[in-house]
């Protein structure tokens, strides 16, 4: 699930878990053209949908903005795709679970477009 354990003491109590995928969102926003420019739109105060978290993330609609990575874009949809907990979601499922944390622009088409790519999802589909 891209996850590492940080050990803050002694004791099993004081295990802290934290997703290395926000790291990874956190590191590439920097570089991203797209993501700067929202940033300065909000500084300058020439947005209302855009907003910047007190870990300097830039939000939209309250939702983290991703950067225009496309494996980092891949990444998270197979996170929310995958996993043995998601079971394969089709398109508009998995896109209303990644609306409420993660946008980005045309996200609900590239959701569409990565679970039409899905084998597993062809596979089961073809066989109904």
């Amino acid at each position: 699930m891209g996850i590492h354990i940080i050990r803050k003491g002694d004791a099993i109590g004081d295990l802290t878990i934290e997703p290395d995928l926000y790291d990874d969102i956190n590191k590439k926003r920097e570089l991203d053209p797209n993501i700067q420019e929202w940033k300065s739109r909000v500084e300058s105060g020439t947005t209302s949908r855009f907003s910047i978290h007190t870990d300097g993330s830039v939000c939209f609609d309250g939702r983290w903005c991703v950067p225009s990575d496309v494996d980092l874009k891949k990444l998270i949809m197979t996170e929310a795709h995958c996993t043995p907990y998601s079971i394969h979601p089709s398109g508009d499922k998995l896109y209303n679970v990644l609306k409420k944390t993660f946008w980005w622009p045309n996200i609900k088409k590239e959701v569409a477009g990565f679970v039409t790519k899905c084998l597993t999802c062809q596979r089961v589909k073809g066989q109904q």
